[in-house]
């Protein structure tokens, strides 16, 4: 897939005046960001499961007596 951006003459002046290769800068630091956001979202998909499991002492307790009742 291909896009096309729109730069300001007076950065693309700029940009020229340097031997980079400009898509690949643009195209790895958006693989980046990318990669990143999804990193995010893992991590807060993570934090509502967390957030949804009973960790209370109470919960703890009927794991325990349940365990002891099935030996």
């Amino acid at each position: 897939m291909s896009q096309t951006i729109k730069i300001p003459k007076e950065l693309k002046q700029k940009m020229f005046k340097y031997n980079v290769n400009w898509n690949k800068m643009i195209s790895d630091f958006i693989n980046e960001k990318i990669k990143e956001l999804e990193r995010l979202e893992h991590a807060k998909k993570g934090i509502e499961i967390l957030k949804s499991l009973d960790f209370s002492y109470d919960g703890v307790k009927e794991v325990v007596k349940n365990r002891s009742n099935s030996s």
